[in-house]
């Protein structure tokens, strides 16, 4: 029901560009980052707050689905009342809208951004469980963009720093700045991808329910091409990312690293998803692209802190 590994998925995307990108190319600048250890965690509880509450009411809509598709792992109605659902959709919701107050009166932006930007994504995700996650790409698209904006988020806060430090030293905070970007196409790819093999997964739970995905209304043959095209498009992303980074002089085990765990991945995932057959297959498939997903929180990053790869060398040489 928590989807604690999805939630700590999300939490990372935040943190590794933010803390390991972000703040030290300001720092380095000679600029102050307005965000403070607090302030970080309260963004970083209203987004999973926000994010565990879609999870939720998600899991509501679909409950007659969930019952056929997974009926060993399916909590409401089997463990858990549907009502409780709303209920505790509601408590977070609220939780995660108080702390967009808190964020507001702690950081004080002029265009309030956290009153709007946290109940708008809520109000998406309602929208998304309710309506179009039943529906032919929309529901893919809408949540694969609400994935994107994780990372994003974290540059509002900063935006006044960011300005300024452009001016000082304006190629470090280009380069941090874009590698948040990435991290937010990244995002989008791999949870684009990962939404369409998940609607080829629940194929037969969705036609039960009327669920009309792409896979419903034109078929799991046809609707294996338009995922396999997402899997090639995520392939060549990654592929030109590894170009890039051995002619920019990255270290050779990130190279490598990359080519392992998000390269192969990705191209064996677009291999199995043409291939595929039955529901084993788009499991496999889900299981890869989750191994892309987690991996690229830390390969993305083009240096790590030398406090963290000298801790990292000492351990490794007790081996």
């Amino acid at each position: 029901m928590l989807r604690l590994p999805n939630l700590l998925i999300v939490f990372l995307t935040q943190y590794v560009p933010y803390w390991f990108a972000l703040r030290p190319a300001l720092l380095k600048a000679g600029g102050i980052p307005l965000l403070t250890e607090h302030t970080f965690c309260l963004i970083a509880g209203a987004t999973l707050l926000t994010t565990l509450a879609g999870y939720i009411l998600n899991d509501y809509y679909d409950r007659h689905i969930d019952a056929m598709n997974k009926p060993e792992t399916a909590v409401w109605g089997r463990v858990l009342p549907p009502s409780f659902a709303l209920i505790l959709y509601t408590v977070l919701v609220g939780g995660a809208h108080w702390l967009a107050f808190l964020i507001d009166q702690a950081l004080r932006p002029h265009d309030h951004w956290p009153m709007w930007v946290f109940p708008g994504i809520s109000f998406l995700l309602f929208l998304y469980a309710w309506v179009f996650k039943c529906t032919a790409l929309i529901g893919n698209m809408l949540v694969s963009v609400l994935c994107a904006l994780v990372p994003v988020v974290m540059l509002l806060p900063e935006q006044r720093a960011i300005w300024l430090t452009s001016f000082v030293q304006p190629d470090t905070i280009q380069q941090a700045v874009a590698l948040v970007w990435l991290y937010a196409l990244f995002a989008f790819l791999t949870n684009l991808l990962r939404e369409q093999i998940k609607d080829l997964e629940d194929f037969q739970g969705d036609a039960a329910c009327g669920c009309n995905t792409l896979a419903v209304l034109k078929g799991p043959r046809f609707a294996k091409k338009p995922a396999g095209m997402t899997g090639l498009l995520l392939s060549l992303f990654i592929g030109l990312l590894l170009i890039f980074w051995h002619q920019t002089g990255a270290p050779q085990w990130q190279v490598v690293a990359g080519a392992l765990l998000l390269f192969l991945p990705s191209l064996f995932t677009t291999f199995i998803l043409y291939r595929a057959e039955g529901k084993p297959d788009y499991s496999r498939a889900s299981f890869l692209i989750k191994v892309v997903m987690f991996a690229g929180l830390f390969l993305l990053l083009r240096s790590w802190p030398e406090d963290i790869l000298g801790a990292a060398q000492n351990y490794f040489a007790k081996f």
